[in-house]
């Protein structure tokens, strides 16, 4: 056979083969950067497999924290190893392996439901364990597919400037997630997120994601349509009070001289007991009241231990962690009179911004790559 009818057999198979890597790469990608965006998030997840699997405790929340942002790494840059046909034989072979060992798992998860959501996008998408499981199908399909022919894999970057992509995005995710676990996730995709009206939501709609939210005080009095209604109020969020951090407590004390300066409310929310509640009074001199809520909501709102939400009328107006809690530098004027206590316009903390933060990469290496090629 002539060299033009073999490549002229052998396109259909390589638009094939290149097709199925992008969208594997794209997708793992994708799960990379989403649980990059709340690795505590992943974290609380991986709690939930190690108690449906009967393994609570086992494991210290840092360790399952240092695993969520592993497990975040490696699919982010597997995914743009795929994606730029990088690596292909390593990458094909480990991309297989995974699909191999989670398309059954997701199968059991499937028939016996310990978890309700896999949290293989995170928040963002949530998937049944019937859907995560066709899912793990279709990928399964596609990397047999890609390493089966990987021969017909084009990269688009050669092979002696692959270690660049590794070494960028391995500064970039490291950056990011650093950045997303002390000052919060750059996206929120849970439903307590900034310009969520809870009084709306919780006690008008019932909504069934919200179902858990309440506010009690320690006579078990529910006071979340009173809390609720105030036209400004300060939530000191810290749903393990025993593991709350006490790193930052002069701003949070300002916020309560602030409060008390200018009528406004503030109530410490936790799901910790009362010695717990004691025990961070009598060491941090706190004069505010805590109230009680389950520890799911805490978690969601706030992905912090503690932080601060403030409402207005009930709607939530912004978010802190405990890192950046605003204190009296920032609290020079009545509520109304202040944009400093407004959430910022941080580009990279939009949508728009975290995709950009991850494809202009990828396209300025390829760029690079090919006007190095075509010089030399």
């Amino acid at each position: 056979m002539t060299r033009n009818g073999y490549e002229s057999k052998s396109m259909p198979a390589r638009v094939a083969v290149n097709t199925c890597r992008i969208v594997l790469g794209l997708t793992f990608m994708f799960s990379g950067i989403v649980k990059a965006v709340d690795p505590m998030g992943t974290q609380i997840k991986i709690s939930d497999y190690m108690y449906a699997f009967g393994l609570g405790g086992t494991l210290l929340d840092s360790t399952m924290l240092i695993m969520a942002c592993l497990l975040a790494g490696m699919e982010l840059l597997l995914g743009v190893y795929m994606t730029l046909g990088t690596y292909v034989r390593g990458t094909s072979l480990l991309l297989l392996i995974a699909m191999a060992v989670f398309t059954p798992f997701t199968l059991y998860l499937a028939l016996k439901n310990p978890v309700e959501d896999c949290g293989c996008f995170g928040d963002a998408v949530i998937l049944s364990n019937w859907q995560t499981f066709l899912k793990n199908v279709f990928l399964l399909l596609l990397s047999v597919t890609v390493f089966v022919w990987k021969k017909h894999v084009v990269p688009f970057v050669s092979e002696k400037r692959q270690w660049i992509v590794t070494v960028v995005y391995v500064l970039i995710a490291v950056r990011f997630m650093i950045g997303n676990i002390n000052h919060l996730p750059a996206i929120d995709f849970r439903p307590y997120k900034v310009g969520t009206d809870l009084r709306d939501e919780v006690l008008v709609k019932g909504n069934p994601e919200m179902s858990d939210f309440f506010i009690m005080n320690s006579d078990m009095d529910d006071l979340t349509d009173s809390i609720l209604s105030a036209e400004w109020t300060f939530l000191l969020v810290a749903p393990h009070l025993e593991d709350a951090s006490e790193g930052n407590l002069d701003r949070i004390d300002d916020v309560y001289d602030y409060c008390q300066m200018h009528g406004y409310s503030m109530y410490g929310l936790t799901a910790s007991g009362r010695r717990a509640i004691r025990t961070w009074t009598e060491n941090t001199g706190a004069e505010y009241e805590f109230m009680h809520c389950d520890e799911i909501p805490l978690q969601t709102m706030v992905r912090s231990n503690p932080g601060m939400v403030l409402l207005r009328n009930g709607r939530i107006v912004n978010k802190w962690s405990h890192l950046d809690i605003p204190g009296d530098d920032v609290l020079t004027a009545r509520l109304d009179e202040l944009q400093s206590v407004m959430p910022g316009n941080d580009p990279l903390r939009t949508t728009g911004g975290v995709v950009l933060l991850f494809l202009l990469p990828m396209l300025a290496i390829v760029l690079i790559d090919t006007l190095k090629r075509m010089i030399l």
